[in-house]
């Protein structure tokens, strides 16, 4: 039997997602020094990351290198970057159903290359026997809980299950049932848009696996879809990172949702924590590495 961590990282024109994945499977390999982690990219981001500047970053992140191609459905996503500056760009996380295959393990915990991981609090899943579990509740940096939209489907829809991070045992037979089904969902998107009622245009994975979660319960409220037992700390894309204290201590600036120009300083530490904004997380990369390497 296997075990380890999982990464998919697809550069886009705007975000390097390689470069996060490195601070993430850093972050993985410095709490769960016991797993590998592997990273799944596709052969234009890998070519042009392992030739560049920062190529002994993903000797230092990664046990395990998958190729493979990204999905070719459009995507875009609206990234904010504070309350003030937004920017789209491609989304390719359509195969990400598709781990199941692709992982070199048994048990894989496959995370978002945006969850950075500052204690071992997850490592208890590789010793539990269940089939798959996710987050199925959130909370923002100062423990409220998330807006309804990120609660629920819909206003009166099913609750909302987290895809960031997915832990599954492939020998289970439950497991395989969830992928196919997460991936039918994927496949009749426009359908269920139409049947769940849920908003927007762009493809969620959060909503694939909330809506398999509710299939496989029988179309009501149940528990084959473990919970990862607290909620998941969840950074806004309005909100930033003010400083880095050291290696596992981050400061962040918590935007008010209604009134956005006032902010508030929110202390991180030893937590395990969803970082939305994306290019706070670039601008410190360098920080961030030399805490790592400290």
């Amino acid at each position: 039997m296997t075990s380890g961590i999982a990464f998919f990282a697809y550069n886009t024109e705007q975000i390097d997602y390689i470069r996060l994945a490195c601070i993430a499977g850093r972050y993985a390999k410095r709490h769960m020094p016991d797993q590998p982690v592997c990273l799944i990219t596709d052969s234009g981001t890998w070519d042009w990351f392992s030739k560049g500047p920062y190529a002994d970053h993903a000797e230092q992140a990664f046990d395990d290198v998958v190729i493979a191609a990204a999905d070719a459905r459009a995507n875009k996503r609206t990234h904010w970057d504070s309350p003030y500056h937004s920017f789209a760009s491609d989304f390719k996380n359509g195969n990400k159903h598709k781990v199941f295959s692709y992982t070199p393990y048994d048990q894989t915990l496959l995370l978002d290359i945006d969850y950075v991981m500052m204690n071992d609090s997850l490592k208890w899943v590789f010793e539990s026997d269940m089939p798959v579990a996710m987050y199925h509740q959130a909370e923002d940096l100062i423990r409220q809980p998330m807006p309804l939209p990120q609660q629920h489907l819909s206003t009166h829809g099913i609750p909302m299950v987290w895809s960031t991070a997915v832990y599954f045992d492939k020998r289970h037979e439950l497991t395989k049932l969830f992928f196919d089904v997460w991936e039918h969902v994927g496949d009749h998107y426009d359908f269920y848009k139409f049947l769940y009622g849920f908003p927007g245009t762009m493809y969620r994975t959060d909503y694939c696996v909330s809506i398999a979660n509710h299939i496989l319960n029988g179309m009501g409220h149940g528990e084959l879809i473990n919970d990862l037992g607290v909620p998941m700390i969840n950074m806004s894309q309005h909100d930033d990172i003010a400083k880095i204290n050291s290696v596992d201590e981050w400061v962040f600036t918590v935007n008010d949702r209604k009134e956005n120009w006032e902010d508030t300083l929110a202390l991180i530490k030893r937590e395990n924590v969803h970082v939305m904004n994306k290019r706070s997380l670039d601008r410190h990369y360098d920080t961030i590495m030399g805490a790592l390497d400290g």
